[in-house]
């Protein structure tokens, strides 16, 4: 018999905002929250709880920008932003020492900048500059 896994209280928790209208990114968020078994990681959808955003100092522009991930430290965006969540979950544990070699950093920086930038055309939603 296994032990049940501890949540992690609010206090403790990643916060992660993310567009849950974009069917690319919810795809990814709705996989990460299934294994987020410590519930380490409190999801906010930006077009759901813009109080949060509020509540954070981000503009909801800012959000659909890029994600935004929030622990005791402060606020990540973009890749580092990844790296607070993968580090919370098995799996995606592995991935955080290659994120931070140079080399691959930069590529994946590179490619979520181009990713952030064109996923509302890819996923055929127009760009809104409201919340």
């Amino acid at each position: 018999m296994s032990n049940p896994i501890p949540a992690k209280n609010q206090a403790e928790q990643v916060v992660c905002f993310h567009d849950g209208d974009c069917p690319i990114c919810e795809l990814e968020i709705n996989f990460m929250k299934k294994i987020d078994k410590r519930k380490a990681i409190q999801w906010v959808d930006i077009n759901k709880d813009k109080a949060a955003l509020d509540q954070a100092g981000i503009t909801y522009q800012q959000a659909m920008d890029q994600i935004h991930v929030m622990d005791a430290n402060g606020m990540k965006q973009g890749v580092d932003g990844f790296v607070l969540i993968w580090q919370e979950l098995p799996y995606f544990r592995r991935l955080v020492p290659l994120v931070k070699l140079p080399v691959i950093g930069s590529i994946m920086k590179f490619g979520y900048r181009l990713f952030a930038k064109y996923r509302l055309a890819l996923t055929g939603r127009k760009a809104s500059r409201e919340g």
